[in-house]
């Protein structure tokens, strides 16, 4: 009897890569709950809620305000504990670096041509002669 390469054995791994595919595929990421307005945390800072459970949820809902001085210094006027006002800065320059960041490792994997830099080289002058 000849040995087949592609036997039982290989079938049944194929198939359990399938159904792992398959499942990993139907998988969803959950959904965020809204992120609290300025107006709702202000609410919520006038109704006495710790800073800490208003901080909960600005980072439950990944959160970022991108405001300006004025505006923080209009929300501590109106009773918004520091450290909510701290942490809503701070989660705007950690995003404004992620930002940069991930602006400077694309510019240093594409410096000039983008993602047809390959193409450009080497391209069907090169291969069709």
């Amino acid at each position: 009897m000849a040995h087949r390469f592609f036997g039982s054995r290989f079938d049944n791994i194929g198939a359990v890569l399938l159904l792992a595919s398959a499942v990993a595929g139907c998988a969803t990421a959950p959904k965020l709950p809204p992120a609290p307005t300025t107006a709702e945390i202000v609410q919520m800072a006038k109704d006495g809620q710790a800073a800490e459970a208003i901080i909960q949820r600005m980072q439950q809902s990944i959160a970022v305000y991108p405001l300006p001085a004025s505006e923080l210094a209009k929300l501590r006027e109106q009773g918004v504990p520091d450290k909510v006002i701290d942490h809503m800065q701070l989660t705007y320059l950690e995003a404004v670096r992620y930002q940069e960041w991930a602006r400077a490792r694309d510019y240093n994997f594409y410096p000039y041509y983008g993602p047809y830099l390959p193409y450009y080289y080497f391209g069907p002058r090169y291969y069709w002669r």
